[in-house]
């Protein structure tokens, strides 16, 4: 993530707007880039003073403690989402070989009609074919050469 990207995420990142993608990336930049950490603390101390002030709250003390815990907590909710997500294809990849074995288990276990072996078989179509059509070609080569005769 370039620093203009991640500035431009500073404020939905303090209204919570960001998804789960972007705010790992986000918090990631934040992190690599002193820059950009120190202009996200700026704007999170003004736009969360001014939001204290709208609502006649107290104004915190401590700004950076508060960006701190709230960083913390947002990691541990996209590590959370990344396990939740591994936790389901998990699931779903042992469910799916559960399955399989289970069919796989039935279909080896279906009785099936046991084939009759042929020990000896007269059933000659090849060999009649040949010598029916050899009689056939002998027949029309006589009938020929009696025709030239």
């Amino acid at each position: 993530m370039t620093c203009l990207r991640a500035q431009s995420l500073i404020t939905p990142f303090i209204d919570d707007k960001l998804n789960i993608k972007e705010l790992e990336e986000f918090i990631d930049h934040i992190n690599a880039c002193d820059v950009c950490r120190e202009e996200l603390e700026v704007y999170f101390a003004l736009l969360t003073a001014m939001k204290q002030l709208d609502e006649d709250k107290n104004l915190s003390d401590n700004f950076s403690r508060e960006l701190a815990l709230k960083l913390e907590r947002l990691q541990e909710k996209i590590i959370h989402v990344k396990y939740a997500y591994y936790r389901k294809i998990s699931v779903l990849i042992f469910l799916i070989t559960i399955v399989s074995f289970l069919f796989s288990f039935g279909y080896s276990n279906i009785n099936r009609e046991k084939e009759n072996t042929v020990i000896r078989s007269t059933f000659r179509l090849r060999q009649s074919y040949r010598s029916d059509r050899f009689d056939y070609l002998e027949l029309q080569l006589q009938e020929y050469l009696s025709q030239i005769d």
